[in-house]
């Protein structure tokens, strides 16, 4: 018993990290565990937090300081004893070497901006900054899906390619066995023997290295999934009907199209911040003090003060001028990459759109071509058996079939690649297997 216990043991971590995953789930894991993923997300808080302080410059500012003094030089001292309010009429020359004196200041400053457009073009740029980056966080998000998407497809197709090679396999076995009794009967050539021991060999080497294509793609399905090359059994397979068809309407509806465009728009808010650098900026302040010669934070002496102040500045050596031509030149460069990225995107759309009726024909010759093949070689095998046909025309089927039959599983995969790439150029690809929940938990 406790063999068969530590035997579980050692087994249940493997058993545990190969076990089947749908495609949804797999998705679901994705987009919240792969790394660049969560790297985008990560940047949209930074983004966010930056909003927030750009935010925090419109409520005033209060700071508390505490300074010591001791000093015999005239002028601070006078100062001291008039902050200390013990300031007595004494001989001319005291004023001229007065003693030294200590002054511990305890200080309240509060500052308040009343007009500043730096705040708030600074806030609203930062609002958008942050909108751009939560943007940019879900294509990210689409892109994960859509790399877990391409591997998790290339395992289903190198599992159909492994499948097929082991069909192929036992049918090269089949002929074999064939042209080893009709030679044990008389009936058959030594070099038809060895001709289909050749094709034997050549499909077992097929079969290995499919297994290989298996094992590879397992490896990138685990990267896909932000995993550390685990093992991954496929659930359900995916199939053409998991997919519609979305209408090509209009500029695609991606995530990193409307990031471009709210960055267009923070740079047309930094055209405004930067004509806006000619005006005015005007503050408040006020200050309560302490006072005291022994204590800190003592309260011998206090005093209070309130002032109001306008700064305008006239002439700055053409540097707000400089700084005005950049941010058009910024706005510019941002507006032409968008236009370029809309265009590129409605190519690539369109172009996954041609590419569908073309993959949902190739998967109808394919099939039919397969079935026709499949009957051709079962006659032939008839034919050999019965010494109407050669070894030459029997594996010559033979190569046919097992060719359409890996054409198929090709065509299938890559009408479900290109439905899928079209939701992924349009931005529909995680709503097409994910609720609004999921995709915003």
């Amino acid at each position: 018993m406790r063999v068969v216990m530590s035997l579980f043991l050692l087994l249940w971590p493997a058993a545990l990290w190969a076990e089947a995953l749908d495609f949804p789930t797999a998705l679901q894991e994705a987009i919240e565990k792969r790394p660049f993923a969560e790297a985008a997300r990560k940047d949209a808080e930074a983004a966010a937090g930056a909003a927030g302080e750009a935010r925090s410059r419109y409520l005033p500012r209060l700071t508390f300081s505490e300074r010591f003094t001791w000093t015999n030089e005239p002028g601070s001292s006078l100062f001291i004893s008039l902050n200390q309010e013990d300031l007595v009429i004494r001989e001319a020359d005291y004023y001229n070497n007065p003693d030294d004196r200590k002054d511990f200041e305890t200080r309240f400053d509060l500052n308040q901006v009343l007009y500043d457009p730096d705040v708030s073009y600074g806030y609203r740029r930062a609002q958008k900054g942050a909108a751009a980056a939560n943007e940019q966080a879900r294509w990210a998000e689409e892109e994960a899906g859509f790399a877990l998407f391409r591997a998790y497809l290339g395992l289903q197709q190198a599992m159909g390619a492994q499948d097929w090679a082991a069909s192929a396999r036992r049918q090269a076995e089949e002929v074999h066995r064939l042209a080893q009794e009709r030679q044990a009967e008389g009936l058959g050539l030594k070099a038809d023997t060895l001709q289909a021991a050749v094709f034997l060999a050549d499909a077992r080497r097929r079969e290995r290295s499919a297994a290989n294509d298996v094992a590879q793609a397992q490896q990138a399905l685990a990267l896909a999934l932000g995993r550390d090359g685990r093992e991954v059994r496929l659930g359900r397979p995916l199939q053409p009907e998991d997919f519609d068809t979305p209408a090509s309407v209009g500029a695609p509806d991606r995530s990193d199209l409307k990031a471009l465009s709210l960055r267009e728009e923070e740079a047309r808010l930094a055209v405004k911040q930067s004509r806006a650098a000619y005006l005015p900026r005007v503050g408040l302040g006020a200050s309560y003090v302490f006072h005291d010669g022994s204590t800190p934070l003592g309260t011998e002496a206090e005093s209070w003060m309130l002032h109001a102040g306008l700064t305008w500045e006239l002439f700055d050596g053409f540097r707000r001028s400089q700084g005005r031509s950049r941010a058009e030149a910024t706005r510019e460069a941002i507006q032409w990459r968008r236009q370029e990225a809309v265009r590129q995107a409605i190519l690539q759309r369109d172009e996954a759109g041609r590419r569908i009726e073309e993959a949902r024909l190739n998967l109808e010759t394919a099939r039919q071509s397969e079935k026709q093949g499949a009957e051709s070689l079962r006659l032939l095998q008839e034919r050999y058996t019965v010494g109407l046909t050669d070894m030459a025309d029997l594996l010559a089927a033979q190569t046919a079939v097992e060719r359409t039959r890996l054409e198929t599983i090709r065509a299938e995969a890559q009408l479900i690649f290109s439905l899928a790439s079209r939701h992924f150029q349009q931005g529909t690809f995680l709503q097409t297997f994910l609720s609004s929940e999921e995709m915003n938990p």
